[in-house]
């Protein structure tokens, strides 16, 4: 696939067979420059001779510097012993008696169809869906973070705390200490809410320690990214963030095992200090380690804040440092992001943990005291059997999409209600 220009038609210095170096412009035409070529991109030509006996459409990369589209591929031509179907598939050039006339066309392989199969690869098409944005899924969950069921915005220094669903914060640090939620905060893609990391103690000398936030994925949900085999696919991990130290900021993809890792980092320039910045790092596929492709964990994916061969947000007390509009994609090329449908992603994150005030009760009807039971359903099939919690009482049996509790001895005539009803089925 070829990128386009319009109207763009020249005559070259010369015929033969070598490539073809521009040297005027065929009257009511457009040059390469005056169209907008770009260096290094790959384009598609037309050359025509003047009595129309010879001709053909080749594919090549531009150079600007020379005015030259290099005669790479030919696909087809007059003695029919092009590259393409239909050709003899040697991709023989014509040896043109003269200069030709050549054109910057599209050809059919290049064009959308509707009536047959196009033959695009998977970096073509992450570019066209980037194009109009259209993708597929984004494989983090949560990646506006506007779900935060557990805390809400409630503030926290522990270590592996959620701030919001799917998202948590770890570290080793040896001195500095920070402040992690959930915050309000308008952002670029259209989410209501972001996360937030308030350092409330410095601690200048990295040595071992790391701070990240991190995601688990389920293996279910990135089985089709076939991670561990050959045909393994690219993806690119998309954040927004709003830093306050200058550096890199490194970002990993690793299997549950932890022996096998992709390692990727984007960069904060002086210039975007404390600014809302999008950044994409793009991860080969990894061919080789185990990656689970069931309800276990799939993947690690990490966003890392403290690690010393990077930028180090704990240098200076008080820094700050937001995630948002987080995401991962299939191919090099990342969409805009498109923020989530809240009831949506809310039951995604309900696979995981949920939280329900039910309205079951049970009444005791006897004459004395006796043990009630009651069964809460839970909203969503959840990823395996839950820990279940109650406020009241006990739990008697939990299930992926039920817990049961009870409490003993309740009087005659009264109720048992269990109140708040929690259920962790996270990774």
């Amino acid at each position: 696939m070829a990128a386009f220009l319009n109207n763009c038609r020249f005559i070259p210095a010369s015929g033969g067979t070598t490539d073809w170096v521009f040297a005027s412009t065929v009257g009511g035409c457009q040059s390469p420059t005056l169209a907008g070529a770009v260096d290094g991109r790959k384009y598609k030509f037309l050359a025509i001779s003047t009595d129309l006996t010879q001709w053909e459409i080749a594919e090549g990369s531009y150079t600007a510097a020379s005015g030259t589209f290099a005669r790479t591929t030919v696909l087809y031509n007059s003695s029919g012993s092009g590259a393409a179907s239909g050709q003899s598939g040697a991709g023989a050039k014509i040896n043109f008696t003269v200069a030709p006339n050549v054109a910057i066309v599209g050809v059919k392989e290049d064009l959308i169809s509707i009536e047959e199969t196009n033959a695009f690869t998977a970096t073509q098409m992450a570019q066209a869906r980037a194009n109009i944005g259209v993708t597929k899924k984004n494989y983090l969950v949560n990646g506006g973070m506007q779900i935060s069921q557990e805390n809400g915005t409630t503030a926290s220094g522990s270590n592996i705390y959620y701030p919001a669903d799917q998202w948590y914060i770890q570290n080793t640090l040896s001195g500095g200490t920070y402040s992690c939620a959930q915050v309000a905060s308008p952002t670029p893609g259209g989410s209501t809410h972001r996360i937030r990391v308030t350092v409330t103690a410095a601690q200048a000398t990295v040595g071992s320690s790391v701070c990240f936030l991190q995601q688990k994925i389920e293996g279910l949900r990135a089985a089709d990214l076939k991670f561990g085999t050959v045909n393994a696919k690219t993806v690119t991990l998309q954040v927004g963030v709003k830093a306050p130290v200058a550096g890199a900021y490194s970002c990993l993809l690793q299997n549950n095992a932890t022996d096998t890792t992709l390692s990727g980092s984007f960069t904060v320039t002086a210039g975007e200090l404390n600014t809302d910045v999008v950044k994409a790092v793009t991860f080969a596929g990894a061919t080789s380690g185990t990656w689970a492709q069931d309800n276990t964990n799939g993947m690690y994916v990490y966003v890392y804040l403290m690690q010393n061969t990077g930028a180090n947000i704990f240098a200076t007390n008080g820094n700050v440092f937001e995630l948002f509009d987080a995401g991962l994609y299939e191919g090099a090329t990342a969409p805009p992001f498109q923020c989530p449908d809240y009831a949506s992603e809310l039951l995604l994150c309900q696979r995981y943990w949920v939280k329900v005030i039910p309205s079951p009760q049970a009444y005791n009807f006897t004459g004395s005291a006796v043990q009630l039971s009651c069964v809460t359903p839970l909203p969503v099939l959840m990823r395996a059997t839950p820990t279940g919690a109650v406020a009241t009482g006990a739990v008697q049996i939990a299930t992926p999409n039920s817990i049961t509790s009870y409490q003993s001895s309740v009087a005659s005539g009264a109720w048992y209600n269990p109140g708040l009803v929690t259920a962790n089925a996270r990774i």
